[in-house]
């Protein structure tokens, strides 16, 4: 029976595609755009909980959490998947996707939440830095993630092509969740992610405290979406 319940291999980029068009950009549940009606309620409860925030725009509004759905799944992706035969290949294939579908400024602000996310490694509970030795051990895992894939990848850095550079670029924002745990006891990952966002839109802390429990529990629940999507995938090797 288990063999039989068994979902089929799919490749890293079929994944990623079929979530990114069916549940990211195209969500249409009985013929109605869910992303509409979701990202709505998620505005409508933090506007209920400080008046200020009905004054954002839900365009920009909706752009920013779109963009960081997609690092939060690249965050859960990595904790699946923590070999970088499975995470770089994933990252490159987000950047080609917005590139092809012509939103690659989600990609930019996307990495605005990726940077969020590595400062988050070596941040204590009140936001402070941690300690310089965390905060070496921490810097020299990126450097060697990074160096590694370099040295196996381009030759001649000087004379890199736009397109390694590209590549250069989807490495490093793998490197930068190298260490993060959204689920830290202090929750100060979604802390900064959720005053990221707010100072992104315009209100950073200003924001009534309800208001930031609100956008922060949104941003918890988009990573455990990608979670629970990703939990079961049998990828090809």
């Amino acid at each position: 029976m288990g063999l039989l319940n068994r979902k089929p291999k799919t490749s890293i980029e079929e994944f990623c595609q079929q979530f990114y068009d069916s549940v990211v950009f195209h969500p249409i549940i009985a013929g109605e755009d869910f992303n509409k009606v979701w990202w709505g309620t998620v505005f409508d409860t933090v506007a209920e909980a400080d008046k200020s925030f009905a004054v954002i725009d839900k365009t920009l509004f909706v752009r920013e959490m779109t963009a960081l759905r997609l690092e939060l799944f690249g965050l859960a992706w990595g904790r699946k998947f923590k070999k970088e035969e499975f995470t770089i290949p994933q990252s490159a294939f987000t950047r080609h996707y917005l590139e092809e579908s012509k939103r690659l400024e989600i990609w930019d602000i996307m990495e605005e939440y990726n940077q969020a996310i590595a400062q988050s490694v070596t941040m204590t509970e009140d936001g402070k830095q941690m300690d310089e030795m965390r905060v070496a051990k921490a810097n020299l895992a990126r450097v060697k993630f990074f160096d590694k894939w370099a040295k196996a990848n381009i030759s001649d850095t000087s004379a890199s092509t736009e397109e390694e550079k590209g590549l250069a670029n989807c490495v490093a924002s793998v490197a930068n969740r190298i260490g993060a745990d959204i689920k830290r006891n202090d929750c100060i990952l979604v802390k900064r992610l959720t005053s990221r966002v707010a100072d992104r839109l315009g209100c950073d802390i200003n924001l009534k405290y309800e208001a930031l429990y609100w956008l922060g529990t949104a941003i918890f629940g988009l990573y455990e979406g990608a979670k629970e999507a990703i939990k079961s995938v049998n990828l090809q090797v």
